[in-house]
């Protein structure tokens, strides 16, 4: 398995230790709603890289056969570096997320609002990306 495997098993695991065994051993539904929304746009956004990604070797392949000082080889380039640093970000964010399990109820609501907004954020990125290279391909 891959580096990114394993992060997305250990955000899973994570999330499963926090339903399970969450400091006061009662269902907590706010903080729960909130994991449950902030890592059903992180499966999203893990869909949507997929695709995203897939453009991206698209344009790999193209480049490859193009003039480097080309107009379009430029204009690869630059959404090859937009769909990288959304992925990137993707894997930053799953390195960097921690299920708030030892938090008050504020203070994991608070995290979960956060972590909600930097994964929603991420997912805009990897739409962007996504959108770019396929208006180039299609060009």
């Amino acid at each position: 398995m891959d580096k990114s495997n394993w992060i997305g098993l250990g955000v899973a695991a994570a999330v499963l230790l926090f339903v399970f065994f969450n400091a006061d051993g009662e269902k907590n539904t706010v903080v729960d709603d909130l994991m449950q929304s902030t890592m059903a746009i992180h499966d999203e956004a893990m869909k949507e890289m997929a695709g995203m990604n897939r453009y991206g070797r698209m344009l790999k392949s193209e480049i490859t056969g193009l003039d480097s000082l080309s107009g379009r080889a430029d204009s690869i380039r630059t959404v090859l570096r937009q769909i990288k640093l959304a992925e990137e970000g993707m894997y930053t964010w799953m390195s960097e997320y921690k299920a708030p399990t030892k938090l008050s109820e504020d203070a994991a609501s608070a995290y979960l609002e956060d972590q909600k907004q930097k994964i929603s954020k991420n997912q805009q990125d990897i739409q962007a990306a996504t959108q770019a290279a396929r208006l180039l391909i299609e060009r």
